[in-house]
């Protein structure tokens, strides 16, 4: 190789360094943090189909999703624990398992567009990756990981809160009241000033063994559909998988 080729490597070496170091500049003003070392957030923004077609020294961030997991769940369990005094452990683990869980924290990570600043394999990307669900919610426990690591508890504390607060108090308000129906006749009570309507579109079956099916109205929109060998069976159900679905953030109102 000529010099000026090396010279040439070198350079390219360098523009790519910095190319970097601003796309991580810009990652940070998203999540509203600042790493002391950003070298810690380079390596949570690597993934492990990155390894194999790049540099073999580079490490991946699944050390780090391990260790922000942990993290995750002691801040979430933490902030239950004294803000929820009147809950039993049932109770708190039921709202922590939804609040941790994959589809909220890659709707989350979506909205931080994390996958844009990922580092990943050829044909990993090709194939969704930087939209997946599971990639983008390992992603961000890695980020949380290392954000614990240069910064500590209380800054983590700070950070996962600011986005998760507001995803446990949604929950909690939609879970931990009467039946379905009642929960969800005070949650659009409370949004539009309005309430539920279930309507019967079929029923099926002999008289001895009738199966209803309702159309649950939402603000003048249907928004889903339940069955059950009742009306208030099929309204239940209705209303049941609404919930089940606001909690999960598949479905807005």
């Amino acid at each position: 190789m000529s010099a000026e080729d090396k010279k040439e490597l070198v350079e390219n070496a360098k523009n790519a360094k910095r190319s970097r170091s601003r796309q991580l500049d810009k990652l940070q003003n998203i999540l509203g943090i600042k790493f002391k070392d950003k070298r810690m957030l380079a390596r949570a923004l690597v993934h492990r189909s990155y390894l194999n077609e790049h540099i073999p020294d580079l490490s991946d961030n699944e050390r780090l999703e391990y260790l922000g997991d942990s993290v995750l769940g002691l801040v979430v369990n933490e902030y239950l624990f004294k803000h929820f005094e009147e809950y039993h452990e049932g109770d708190l683990a039921k709202i922590k398992s939804v609040v941790v869980s994959e589809d909220i924290l890659s709707k989350v990570a979506l909205d931080m567009k994390i996958g844009q600043f990922l580092l990943m394999g050829k044909g990993e990307e090709t194939t969704g990756g930087r939209e997946r669900a599971s990639i983008l919610a390992n992603t961000l426990e890695a980020v949380i990981g290392a954000y614990y690591l240069d910064s500590g508890l209380k800054d983590s504390r700070r950070f996962v809160l600011g986005f998760l607060k507001k995803h446990i108090e949604r929950i909690d308000s939609m879970t931990y009241q009467r039946d379905p129906k009642t929960t969800l006749q005070e949650y659009v009570q409370k949004k539009y000033k309005d309430r539920p309507i279930y309507e019967v579109i079929d029923e099926m079956g002999p008289d001895h063994n009738k199966e209803f099916r309702v159309r649950l109205v939402i603000n003048g929109k249907e928004v889903i559909t339940g069955t059950g060998s009742s009306k208030r069976k099929a309204e239940m159900d209705a209303a049941s998988s609404a919930l089940h679905k606001l909690e999960k953030g598949d479905i807005r109102i």
